[in-house]
């Protein structure tokens, strides 16, 4: 078998960890993927692979065999998930079970899955689509921290009005004093949350990316500027590893959202109909939860891969119905709001003054 390498200087800053309890599959895959340039490690025992991650990493590719003594390979990768979320986790298997393979994947286990005997022209390709997720974990990663610093800002700016806040209920009996310095603490008040959010917005514009109509921000939001309409990138399956059981666990999840304040704003709200057809490119260059590449789905460019093939809408039908909007074939469907189906999901909007 001619295996096709494609050796650079870039690759052997990306670490590639083989975990197998056979000795010829290390061999092979040591020999071929430092061939093509990467930093290899291969390790019998999977509890040397989490030592490995954890103390010797950063590891961007993890390659784990699911049946291994003393631990699964699934498990494997749910230790590893905990140790270095920003790995990008494969699982090797001979035994193809369709169902155990659905649900690792919709508990974001593993990024990829490759029969056994393994096909190192295939595997090589997927080495370069892992490389490729294991860039943007890290740069998610990032924005994650910068966010938390920014929550974190927040928290204090507020500590510091109830401090002020105490200051100006000791002053009640000076009644012009109060009122003066009242309305000069309101004023610092307004200054301090306009600069937060000013800042927040400027942050945001200066890491955007433009793709025609669509302005895409760091925060997993997307703004349809010629609509006025600002999307999850995401939608309930990307973030929530599952999908919506009924319309009216969608519903719920609006205020869930809210309440977390997705990307910085409490407004989300369910899409109708239209609103889902505006986003609909009819090219279909995505792929859904199943990556399955024969039935591709029309998100616009702006949103992330890994979504859900029907979206639920706020229309409803009649008391127990409702519509949703189906992405692999650009057209509206309705249902019963007790549809349950792992196809489902749904993605949220705001309207943008």
């Amino acid at each position: 078998m001619k295996i096709q390498l494609n050796p650079t200087k870039e690759n052997k800053k990306y670490k590639i960890l083989v975990v197998d309890d056979e000795k010829k599959v290390l061999i092979v895959a040591r020999k071929i993927f430092r061939s093509a340039g990467y930093d290899v490690e291969v390790c019998l025992s999977p509890e040397e692979a989490v030592e490995i991650v954890a103390n010797r990493g950063p590891v961007a590719v993890l390659f784990a065999d699911n049946r291994m003594p003393g631990m699964r390979g699934t498990e494997l990768l749910e230790q590893v998930k905990r140790v270095s979320p920003a790995t990008v986790r494969v699982l090797t298997t001979a035994y193809y079970d369709q169902q155990l393979i659905e649900d690792i994947v919709n508990k974001g286990e593993a990024f990829r899955f490759v029969k056994k005997p393994i096909d190192f022209n295939k595997v090589l390709a997927v080495i370069r689509e892992c490389v490729e997720q294991y860039e943007v974990n890290l740069k998610n990663q990032v924005l994650h921290e910068s966010i938390k610093n920014l929550t974190q800002y927040n928290e204090a700016l507020k500590g510091q009005s109830d401090d002020l806040s105490q200051k100006i209920s000791k002053l009640k009996n000076k009644v012009v004093f109060v009122t003066v310095v009242a309305t000069l603490i309101i004023g610092i008040a307004l200054a301090i949350n306009f600069y937060g959010e000013f800042q927040r917005q400027e942050i945001l514009k200066e890491t955007s990316v433009t793709l025609g109509d669509w302005i895409v921000y760091d925060n997993n939001t997307a703004l349809d500027s010629a609509n006025r309409l600002m999307w999850m990138t995401q939608d309930f399956r990307n973030l929530e590893r599952n999908y919506p059981a009924s319309w009216e666990e969608a519903r719920d999840w609006v205020q869930l959202m809210n309440a977390k304040r997705f990307g910085g704003y409490r407004d989300w709200r369910m899409p109708t109909i239209e609103e889902y057809k505006l986003t609909f490119d009819p090219d279909r260059i995505r792929l859904a939860f199943d990556q399955n590449k024969d039935y591709p789905v029309g998100y616009p460019k702006a949103f992330q891969d890994g979504g859900g093939y029907g979206f639920w809408a706020v229309d409803e039908v009649g008391g127990n119905s409702a519509k949703y909007f189906f992405f692999a074939g650009g057209y509206d469907k309705t249902a019963s709001k007790s549809y349950n189906s792992p196809t489902m999901s749904v993605r949220l909007v705001r309207t943008v003054k």
